[in-house]
């Protein structure tokens, strides 16, 4: 039985993943350098402080946004609040004081979400955070769902690019009235999940328009592609890491290497199976990228990267892995770079001349500037 025939289940004309929609955004505190803490800050790179979710699912045809659910999480590791993180979140150190555990916390969320839902968030950084704090809690980090990022979904559907925007942009974009301030962790989550009810909507609009067959052949590209667009390539699996590796020969030149690299076809470093190319090879400066779809493990990035050996000669060190739409969209933002400078990439600038000010106001080159705990960024590496 498919989501759309279950009576409970969310119902319209999109291949819905699951019944409902949880929509989760975490704050979290990060160490301080000079303050020693229980543990590794490469193990811990951020201690959750706030859990906010909202689901959505359906209700007399149309997508409802749940009340907000909200806890505050006393911190066992970064009990001083990180100046940066401050800034952002508008909390202070005393703030810390309060909140349930982390486990009681997390133990609460899980019963709220109830049971046939898919996570979703803007962008995947929680994701990592929320495995790093469940492993240090001795939690099992499995989280036995797919993972929705609905930034790029946002992208697609609202502006037809890739360029990555900011929840508060998309809220502007989309005239969502702004009742609240952002950076709290139960606000932006319903702003996000406000954000993906109008998705849906629009998407649900789109393919319920009776349609002329007369004018099916004018419809622009844009309007086409929502009519069939799927959610299946916006969709993780979280629990799910998958990476075939290899090198290529040795050869003189990276010129070489990269034109004898065979690049027609590619196998899913999950399943084994053939996987259809989305973006085709390409070179960009000392690397080469591509991205493939996985009817079962959605998407895949393929990286080339330029190695030598100390006798000077080169080969590529190939990785095809599981990706996830942020880092997507990076490779395709890379392709834009080719399409548009060529295989040697954007123009180097010249370097920035320093003044004697400058070096006296900022002896290490570099003024650290406030972290956005949900840029939504992701690396290709």
């Amino acid at each position: 039985m498919t989501v759309n025939e279950r009576t409970n289940g969310i119902k319209s004309s999109i291949d819905h993943p699951a019944a409902s929609y949880i929509v989760i955004d975490l704050e979290w505190n990060q160490p301080i350098p000079w303050i020693k803490t229980l543990v590794d800050p490469k193990e811990l790179p951020g201690e959750i402080i706030e859990i906010g979710a909202v689901k959505i699912s359906s209700a007399h045809g149309d997508y409802q946004v749940s009340k907000p659910f909200h806890v505050m999480i006393r911190p066992v590791c970064y009990t001083v609040m990180n100046r940066n993180v401050s800034k952002v979140t508008n909390k202070i150190s005393s703030d810390l004081r309060f909140g349930l555990s982390f486990s009681d916390a997390y133990e609460s969320f899980k019963e709220w979400c109830g049971k046939d839902y898919v996570l979703c968030g803007w962008g995947n950084s929680d994701l990592s955070i929320l495995k790093a704090n469940l492993r240090y809690h001795k939690h099992a980090v499995e989280l036995n769902t797919l993972f929705l990022d609905i930034q790029p979904l946002f992208a697609r559907i609202a502006e037809g690019k890739s360029q990555q925007r900011s929840v508060e942009y998309a809220v502007d974009f989309l005239r969502i009235p702004k009742k609240e301030d952002f950076h709290s962790a139960h606000r932006d989550a319903e702003y996000t999940g406000l954000i993906l009810r109008e998705l849906l909507q629009m998407l649900d609009k789109i393919r319920n328009e009776p349609v002329d067959s007369s004018r099916t052949a004018a419809l622009d590209p844009m309007h086409s592609e929502l009519m069939t667009l799927r959610l299946a390539p916006y969709l993780q699996n979280p629990d799910l890491h998958a990476e075939t590796n290899s090198k290529t020969p040795l050869y003189a030149s990276w010129d070489a290497c990269y034109e004898d690299f065979p690049k027609d076809a590619a196998l899913c470093p999950a399943c084994g199976q053939p996987i259809a190319p989305q973006l085709p090879w390409f070179r960009l400066k000392k690397s080469g990228f591509s991205l493939w779809f996985c009817e079962e493990h959605h998407m895949v990035l393929g990286r080339m990267r330029m190695k030598k050996t100390p006798e000077g000669k080169v080969f590529a060190a190939v990785s095809v892995r599981l990706t996830d739409p942020g880092s997507a969209r990076l490779v395709m933002d890379r392709y834009e770079e080719y399409i548009t400078y060529g295989i040697h990439g954007f123009p180097m600038a010249p370097a920035p001349v320093e003044t004697a000010a400058e070096n006296v106001m900022n002896p290490d080159g570099e003024e650290p500037q406030p972290i956005d705990p949900h840029p939504g960024k992701t690396s290709v590496e």
